[in-house]
């Protein structure tokens, strides 16, 4: 007897059992329900979610997390890809005819094409991203490599630039991001939007992950300049997401101060962090000791569009990406 046929579809509330255990096998992992449903909440619209299954069960998988994103002023409804998998059984062809390459076609006509999310991004690492070039367009924008800079946790700095500053706990709601980000957003020309509504989903309420949050100010200002969020375990200290308006150095000077001292604290051996698309940033960490080397998982942001408006020549050549763009921390 012929094997049943598959169906690909868009995901249907009541496929969470089976999308999180196909994600767990296919990465051996064990992520608990709670935290898939903290990544994908509901939304009126559905879930960004492709999948196809036989008899209930997953054989290839796609996703998107929609965030908003600006390029030169215009703003842009957007998916990070993740979560991108397919079974051990789905996986004998990669051709246009096999199950993965079929359904993330059908996830591009669904909401690429329809306009609902007209720009995709991801962080394949080199074998997905060599299928995705051969298979999926994922050179319509020049594949940039992920600038990775890590640092052995230094003596926390008491720097004069740095003590003209002060750092206060963020919330999960944070309206004062909003002022940030409008104080700061033409400073990041191409880049996810960091505002309220971005932090509250991305860095709250996460199952068993704990994120360090800090407004930075002037020391005797209630108007933010800086944000940064950072991540402590495993050894490591990582900075998960930065804003700094750069007529505020010291602000930047005080994310590094208190990242050495979370290091101190947590005794990290190496704190580390991404950030594409801020030479000025870049240049200021590494006189604090941050040093620029190779992506550890080799990783590579990607991009799509659908829409023959978005200027994917500017994204590449100014995108700003830190961990927070990722969903691996």
């Amino acid at each position: 007897m012929s094997e049943p046929e598959y169906t690909i579809r868009a995901f249907s509330p009541g496929d969470e059992e089976a999308v999180n255990r196909g994600f767990n096998d296919a990465f051996h992992l064990d992520r608990p329900l709670d935290e898939w449903a903290w990544k994908f909440p509901p939304d009126p619209d559905g879930r960004l979610i492709m999948i196809a299954e036989r008899e209930g069960e997953v054989l290839a998988h796609y996703a998107g997390v929609p965030v908003r994103l600006q390029i030169e002023g215009r703003m842009w409804n957007a998916s990070q890809i993740v979560d991108v998998y397919s079974a051990r059984k789905a996986r004998g062809s990669f051709t246009r005819r096999g199950v993965w390459v079929q359904t993330v076609e059908a996830f591009f006509d669904a909401f690429g094409r329809s306009g609902r999310s007209p720009l995709l991004f991801g962080f394949p690492s080199p074998r997905p991203l060599r299928l995705g070039v051969l298979q999926l367009g994922y050179d319509a924008m020049e594949p940039q490599p992920v600038r990775y800079f890590s640092r052995r946790p230094p003596a926390p700095s008491a720097g004069l630039r740095r003590r003209a500053y002060r750092a206060e706990l963020a919330r999960d709601w944070e309206p004062r991001l909003d002022e940030l980000w409008q104080r700061v957003g033409d400073q990041y020309p191409v880049a996810v939007v960091r505002d309220a509504r971005h932090a509250a989903r991305r860095l709250a309420g996460r199952p068993g992950v704990r994120y360090h949050r800090f407004l930075l100010f002037p020391r005797f200002s209630f108007h933010p300049v800086g944000f940064a969020a950072f991540r402590t375990d495993g050894g490591r200290v990582r900075w998960v997401d930065l804003v700094w308006d750069h007529r505020h150095p010291g602000a930047l000077e005080l994310a590094s101060h208190l990242s050495a001292g979370l290091a101190a604290q947590t005794g990290a051996e190496v704190e580390e962090l991404w950030l594409n698309g801020d030479a000025e940033g870049q240049a200021r960490l590494e006189r604090r000791g941050f040093q620029e080397a190779a992506e550890p998982g080799q990783l590579t942001m990607v991009a799509r569009a659908f829409d023959p408006e978005v200027d994917l020549k500017a994204m590449a050549a100014k995108i700003y990406v830190t961990m927070g763009d990722s969903d691996l921390v």
